[in-house]
Order: C-alpha cells, then sequence, then structure tokens
C-alpha cells in the first residue's frame, strides 16, 4: 500500500531543485522512484521516451520498477551521443560480417579448386577410396567395442534401477510439506484468494511475511497498519478485510494494483 506525494527531484549541476509536474529538459540528473510510479509517467515528466529511460537504466522489465530504485535521466546531448555510438558500432559490425562473407566465398572457391585438381587424378581417386575403406573399417570395431561395453554394464544398472526404487518412498517422506504448510498454503487457507497472491502479495513482498521495506511498510501486503504484522492467519485476514473495505472486493484491489502498480 503506498501513498500518492509530490517528490523532490535535485538536479546534478544545478542549485535547484523541481517538483513533481513540472517539465524538466537537457539536465543531468537522478530520480529516486517513489511508490506508485511509472516508467511511463516518468518519462512524460522528463520529456523523454520510455525506451530512453529503459537503454539508460538497463531495465529489463519496463514494467517493473521499485520504490527507492535511483533512475538516472538522460541528457538529450547523452541521448544523441549514444544514437550516433549505436549507428557506428552497427556500421562496423555490418563491415566486419561483409568482410568474413568474402573471406568464406574465397575459401570456398579455393577448396573447389583443390577438389577438382584432385579428382584429375587418378592416384589421388585411389588415395581417397583406400581412406574410405579404413575409416569404415574403424567405424566397424568402434561399433563392436560399444556394443561389448554396454552389454557389460547392463546388469549393474538393473541392480541400481532396483536399489533407487526402494529408496523412492524415503525420499518421497523427506519432501513432504512442514506442519502448517507453505505461506502460500496458509494464506489460502485463512481465506486468501491465489488472484490475490498473485497480483498483490507476490508484487509487494515477494511472499514474505516478515518483509520491511525502507519506508516502513511491512508483511505480506507492505502496509503500515496493525495487520501488516504477526501470523500469517492475521496478516491474510487484515489483507483481505483492507481489500474489501477500500476496494469493494478482492477483485477491485487486484484490478487497481494491477492498473496503478500500487494499492
Amino acid at each position: 500500500m503506498s501513498k500518492m506525494k509530490e517528490t523532490a527531484l535535485t538536479i546534478a549541476g544545478l542549485a535547484s531543485v523541481l517538483v513533481a509536474g513540472q517539465t524538466v529538459a537537457n539536465a543531468a540528473s537522478t530520480y529516486t522512484v517513489q511508490k506508485g510510479d511509472t516508467l511511463s509517467e516518468l518519462a512524460n515528466k522528463f520529456n523523454l521516451t520510455v525506451e530512453d529511460l529503459v537503454k539508460t537504466n538497463k531495465i529489463t522489465d519496463a514494467n517493473m520498477i521499485f520504490a527507492d530504485q535511483q533512475i538516472e535521466v538522460p541528457t538529450q546531448e547523452e541521448l544523441n551521443e549514444n544514437a550516433l555510438n549505436t549507428t557506428a558500432a552497427s556500421s562496423a559490425n555490418s563491415a566486419a560480417s561483409d568482410a568474413a562473407s568474402s573471406a568464406m566465398s574465397e575459401a570456398v572457391a579455393s577448396m573447389t579448386a583443390a577438389s577438382e585438381a584432385a579428382a584429375s587424378s587418378a592416384a589421388a581417386s585411389e588415395a581417397v577410396a583406400s581412406s574410405v575403406a579404413a575409416s569404415e573399417a574403424a567405424a566397424s570395431k568402434a561399433a563392436e567395442s560399444e556394443a561389448a561395453a554396454a552389454s557389460v554394464q547392463a546388469q549393474p544398472v538393473a541392480q541400481d534401477t532396483a536399489v533407487a526404487e526402494q529408496a523412492a518412498p524415503v525420499a518421497q517422506q523427506a519432501a513432504a510439506p512442514a506442519a502448517g504448510g507453505s505461506v502460500y498454503d496458509q494464506f489460502i487457507a485463512n481465506g486468501g484468494t491465489d488472484a490475490l497472491w498473485q497480483n498483490i502479495v507476490m508484487p509487494e513482498s515477494g511472499g514474505n511475511p516478515n518483509a520491511v521495506s525502507p519506508n516502513g511498510y511491512m508483511g505480506l501486503g507492505q502496509t503500515k497498519e496493525g495487520w501488516g504484522t504477526g501470523d500469517v492467519a492475521t496478516q491474510t485476514n487484515g489483507l483481505v478485510n483492507y481489500a474489501v473495505s477500500r476496494y469493494g472486493s478482492v477483485d477491485g484491489a487486484v484490478q487497481f494494483r494491477a492498473a496503478n502498480g500500487w494499492w
């Protein structure tokens, strides 16, 4: 759960502070992401495109930015320089590819000429036939050796399989869940839904009931309310009640979180 508020942005190299909502252009800066921010909103704020911010900050998913994340806001000069560098690199790669293709063509032509010269010689033809026959004989011997080795190993493999089948029940017992089940199982058992877990709990806390953000938001639903602490049952009940009281239903809360990136 997050609060919308105005954000102060310090511009590197200037002794001024810009308030959220003002237009910023061609000034190198960094911005601390606040809860509720989206990359498209920040791009509009700084007269940039989402692609500009994604490339500058090496962001892998344009839909996932986090509170307190530092976002570098590039200047127009930096964007122009990056575009020139990209164009130069592309030209260099194209030239290298053309050179490699030319070299390959020359190598193929040279090999073809050598093959034709060898084919015109009867002695060369006899040497090739002899080499092929020797290769076939070697391959036949290798196949016979592999068959013999497989025969010798067959019985131990069968014994190992029997031992593994006897050990399987022990492995299954060791994999049985601890009493109470996982956090997800407890969440569902206490009235939570899979949609609520996947679309609010996981994005907010990663499913950790003990998670605490740098801003002091706590628990599965990342809140400062009392239900943000305690066991999974307490947090689940509080989270469901909050979703219903604020958004009218669990589905309403899920839809709001999906649309706004906070709840």
